[in-house]
């Protein structure tokens, strides 16, 4: 059932009241997202140019915090909210592992697994790994073959990756010449899944790869950490950030609970993770010192179950989001609502400010962001902020959590 609330903010002559909506959370307890060990991880956005070895792409860790081995569930998806592949890492205890998604885009995928000429030396904890097996060169994961390859290059850059009836698509065009973009979630899982690529089995699209006390195919174990980062060799830039920690609570989170992954099973709160923010303040600068201005990067919950593909030229029904309210507010304290706003329609982008989306009336100050649906369905989402200095230098952050949605129902 969807909730509405009142706009924030009331704009009367001279006058700002801010006010909360009513229920919203005070970012303490379950809610609380932090730096911390977490049975989820999100990687908000990523971006890989297809045409440039040198130009953008996305390199990303995951940690283990544990002393014990586990294994993550690691799951690229569109902006469409579309998983393509799905694979397995293993990591001992206190690994880390480093990814560079360009090679994903070139058909190569990390080795981890034990080798099965090692499974005899494995600890006791680490045996429960050794049916993943010895894959091509050993480890749990072996190269895409060429039609995998191509068809993770199309469904991330808009392209049709599949031809009858009729073209469809997994996901919109690319915001840039060769572009691949999208989102990846790494969950803690239970035991081992054979890779997957263009389907939703064993990723969190399906049904069954959560069960009550993490005892399906993912775990609630929060032993993850990492991060993500920004590389851009052309350009000479490159910004780091840290990984959405997403902490599974099977205490908090019961039957109608808005959790992070509700939206694939009823909101039953079967999958226990914490739902992010819908409220967000971000700073941002267009001109000065950073020349190259301000890309805000946004994640969001479309609340859809339906995760496949389209075909080619349509769009899916939840399709553009809009947002519930944008406001900027200059460096004197006034503010400029835009009205009907559609900056951020899909499930992931990166929007420049000063854009044709999204300009800017001032090119110092701040912007409120409230990723409720424009039909004032609420709905979780994720904001970070990159500035960049042409060719120098560039940095980001996390955009400031103004609420939480644990107090929500469904």
């Amino acid at each position: 059932m969807s909730v509405r609330r009142s706009s924030i903010l009331v704009l009367i002559p001279l006058l700002l009241l801010p006010a909360l909506p009513a229920g919203a959370g005070v970012l303490d307890g379950n809610c609380r997202v932090a730096n911390q060990p977490a049975a989820t991880l999100l990687i908000p956005y990523f971006e890989v140019d297809l045409g440039d070895p040198n130009g953008q792409t996305t390199l990303i860790s995951v940690n283990n915090a544990s002393s014990r081995s586990t294994l993550a569930r690691v799951v690229l998806w569109t902006d469409w909210g579309v998983p393509t592949l799905a694979f397995d890492v293993f990591l001992t205890g206190y690994d880390v592992q480093t990814l560079n998604l360009r090679d994903f885009f070139r058909g190569q995928l990390p080795v981890t697994g034990p080798e099965a000429s090692n499974v005899g030396s494995l600890s006791n904890d680490d045996t429960l790994f050794a049916e993943c097996g010895n894959t091509g060169a050993g480890g749990i994961s072996a190269p895409l073959d060429a039609v995998q390859t191509a068809y993770l290059r199309a469904a991330h850059t808009g392209q049709p990756v599949a031809a009858a009836p009729t073209a469809q698509c997994a996901g919109g065009p690319s915001p840039r010449p060769n572009a691949a973009t999208g989102y990846i979630t790494i969950d803690t899982v239970n035991r081992c899944s054979p890779r997957t690529v263009g389907t939703t089995d064993n990723t969190p699209a399906q049904a069954s790869y959560f069960a009550k006390g993490g005892t399906g195919l993912a775990s609630d174990a929060n032993t993850l950490w990492g991060d993500y980062y920004y590389v851009n060799s052309t350009r000479n830039t490159a910004d780091s950030q840290t990984a959405v920690a997403i902490v599974a609570d099977p205490d908090f989170f019961g039957g109608g609970a808005y959790t992070f992954y509700g939206r694939y099973n009823g909101f039953d709160g079967r999958d226990d993770r914490a739902p992010l923010s819908s409220l967000y303040y971000a700073r941002y600068v267009d001109g000065g010192t950073f020349s190259g201005g301000t890309d805000l990067v946004v994640w969001r919950d479309n609340r859809t179950s339906r995760a496949a593909t389209l075909g080619c030229g349509t769009q899916p029904s939840w399709a553009p989001l809009g947002e519930m309210q944008l406001v900027f507010f200059d460096e004197e304290e006034n503010p400029t609502e835009i009205l009907q706003g559609n900056a951020f329609p899909l499930t992931t982008q990166k929007v420049h400010m000063g854009g044709g989306s999204l300009p800017v009336p001032q090119p110092f100050g701040w912007i409120m962001v409230d990723l409720w649906h424009r039909d004032s369905t609420h709905a979780q989402g994720w904001v970070s902020v990159l500035m960049t200095a042409e060719g120098r230098f560039s940095t980001g952050h996390e955009a400031m959590r103004a609420d939480d949605l644990c107090n929500f129902g469904p």
